[in-house]
């Protein structure tokens, strides 16, 4: 009887800590500038109530896709706002874990290497929901993070209901199906 072949599997080659954080840091960056132009998002398009549920739906969900980095960007700011009034050094820890939810989860494509050790990403996960916990209690600001959060998704949801987004595509099949561009123009 002949032995199998063997099978040929892959594996990622571990980086250092520095490549991972400089490549989050690359993610990050490239995903912040696809934020739509501001002027865009307030200034153009009209505004007006939806006719009916599903149209309330439908817009809600073309705005929230097309302008997810702005709306995020909104949020972002009005809870830093909301920490910088109550506490300053609350913004500043806060924001660090941010960062670090940022490069350390969101954003990392790499397996992350400490001192010759692969960490798993369950780990790093554990870590960062501790470091969250931890910093919004040292700081005492649960209740500034909340309405400052609060405030900012009650505003994007106000513009996300009443900004016409008839004119928003998001794909190019999107522009032809609603007749920006012909089929036979691709």
């Amino acid at each position: 009887m002949t032995p199998p072949p063997p099978t040929t599997t892959y594996t990622s080659i571990p980086l250092p800590t520095g490549d991972v954080i400089s490549r989050s840091i690359h993610n990050l960056t490239s995903a912040i500038s696809r934020h739509r132009p501001w002027s865009e998002l307030v200034f153009s398009g009209d505004f007006s109530l939806p006719e009916s549920f599903s149209s309330l739906l439908l817009r809600s969900k073309t705005n929230f896709n097309y302008f997810f980095v702005n709306y995020t960007i909104v949020v972002a700011t009005c809870a830093a706002f909301a920490l910088i009034t109550a506490n300053p050094v609350a913004l500043i820890v806060v924001g660090v874990i941010i960062v670090l939810w940022l490069l350390f989860h969101f954003f990392r494509e790499d397996p992350l290497i400490l001192w010759s050790f692969q960490v798993g990403d369950r780990t790093v996960v554990l870590f960062l929901v501790l470091a969250s916990v931890w910093a919004v209690w040292f700081t005492s600001s649960a209740v500034n993070l909340a309405v400052g959060v609060g405030v900012g998704l009650l505003l994007c949801i106000i513009h996300s209901v009443l900004r016409n987004s008839d004119e928003l595509f998001l794909e190019e099949d999107d522009a032809v199906n609603g007749g920006l561009i012909g089929p036979n123009l691709r």
